[in-house]
């Protein structure tokens, strides 16, 4: 693939809809591998944005992939790939909403080589004996990791998809549905990740709504009660219609119950009796949203028009946790569960290498880094909950499009150094690179939006 030019500094002050065009047409052009799959983050370099490649990692401290029995060639097929399931389940979901408010041909072209990209990750698995696994495709081809979160995405695009699907595809896509279901149990919802093993059965909040919408969508295309019966034993102990995972920690923490959470060794001499650390944690108001809003579509009875709503305002109200007024949330933050308060994390000294959680560089200390994440999820949770919230849908759509009138050639990256101190030297790679959610985001919610008569 050549580089393409790099159009992302006209976002700034342009009007929604012309940034969506913009970025529609920027976007298809370079996310598509000749193979095929979309790649997920790509280099931004100077004036283009292209695939990472070995000279991006030079002076670069990177994952080792120890232990693992397929190996990329290099840290650049891991950054290219990283996040190929998401990218292309969410851009799917995004082409299909464009379809369904103008009807546009382009827009079904789109929405089909997104189905193809997940289409050729589906076949890496079948190919190797496990049909619905989707593996992350480092180099483009099979690999043994995943991640719950990734088959998130590639549902939502699946199951929009069968409304708009030509008869071949939609019949596929019902497959995989169904094999993503199968695998799951066949595995006991136990995967291999990084370094650990991670167990997904006793989930109580976001991911558990993912593997219910799962194993219901499976249920609701066969039939078959074996479907019906793994919903229902996550729906016993499901939290998410009440409960948030900061919410979650709160409640721990005000009871005693809360353990050693790994990520609180980054931080430990700056935390009070009743702070933690939060990591990655608000962002899973889309999985909660998106997954209730299926589950509530096919089986009212399981999540019902109030429980929706009440999910979804629960979680909605999260945004302003760790983000700040200019809207470029921190990735680190801390928040004290007495006071309901959160403030940046500070910038930490270094763990020693064997220290590094989940063998990450980017996990051995904190800083006041943006990430601009939560931004293509709270877009998504927002134009959903606009739907279906009375109380909450003008703040909702007020979000949704204050989100997407700042959304920039800052913001439109995975990572940021507002002041050139907070993101090591040997860590830089991070830097300078294209989300590999909020292009695709951008266009889910404008075109959802745009349907609804939002905007």
């Amino acid at each position: 693939m050549h580089p393409a030019p790099n159009p992302l500094a006209a976002l700034a002050g342009a009007p929604i809809e012309e940034k969506a065009a913009l970025i529609q047409s920027f976007y298809e052009r370079i996310v598509f591998h000749e193979s095929g799959i979309m790649y997920s983050m790509m280099k931004i370099d100077g004036d283009t944005v292209r695939p990472f490649e070995p000279r991006d990692f030079e002076g670069i401290e990177s994952f080792d992939f120890e232990g693992w029995r397929i190996r990329p060639k290099g840290p650049w097929e891991y950054r290219n790939n990283e996040n190929s399931i998401t990218t292309s389940g969410i851009y799917l979901a995004s082409q299909v909403y464009r379809y369904l408010a103008t009807g546009d041909d382009e827009a079904m072209t789109q929405a089909l080589k997104a189905f193809h990209s997940l289409d050729l990750i589906y076949r890496f698995g079948e190919d190797d004996d496990r049909p619905g696994w989707m593996g992350k495709p480092y180099g483009f081809r099979l690999s043994d990791q995943t991640s719950g979160d990734q088959y998130h995405d590639a549902t939502w695009g699946l199951f929009s998809f069968l409304e708009i699907a030509p008869e071949q595809e939609r019949r596929r896509a019902e497959e995989m549905l169904i094999g993503f279901a199968d695998h799951w149990r066949k595995i006991d919802y136990t995967i291999f990740y990084l370094k650990h093993t991670w167990s997904n059965k006793h989930e109580e909040h976001s991911y558990n709504a993912i593997f219910m919408a799962i194993n219901l969508i499976a249920y609701h295309l066969t039939g078959d009660p074996v479907y019906k019966a793994e919903s229902d034993r996550f729906q016993k102990i499901s939290r998410w219609k009440t409960e948030t995972g900061v919410g979650a920690w709160k409640r721990k923490i005000r009871s005693g119950e809360i353990g050693d959470w790994m990520f609180n060794r980054l931080v430990e001499d700056h935390l009070g009796p009743n702070e933690f650390l939060c990591w990655e944690t608000t962002i899973h108001c889309k999985f909660t949203a998106v997954a209730a809003e299926i589950i509530h579509k096919l089986y009212p009875d399981i999540v019902s028009e109030p429980e929706l709503v009440e999910t979804l305002e629960t979680w909605w109200k999260t945004w302003p946790i760790g983000m700040d007024e200019d809207l470029m949330p921190y990735y680190y933050f801390i928040v004290d569960v007495e006071k309901d308060t959160w403030r940046p994390a500070p910038r930490t000294k270094r763990l020693p290498r064997d220290q590094w959680i989940l063998g990450q560089p980017g996990l051995s200390y904190t800083s006041r880094k943006r990430w601009m994440e939560p931004l293509a999820r709270f877009l998504v949770t927002s134009v959903i909950t606009a739907e279906h919230s009375t109380s909450m849908h003008a703040p909702s759509i007020e979000l949704a499009k204050r989100i997407m009138e700042n959304v920039d050639e800052i913001r439109i990256k995975w990572q940021h150094d507002p002041d050139e101190k907070q993101i090591v030297p040997d860590n830089a790679d991070i830097k300078s690179v294209l989300s590999s959610e909020v292009p695709a985001s951008y266009l889910a919610t404008f075109w959802r939006g745009r349907r609804q008569g939002y905007w």
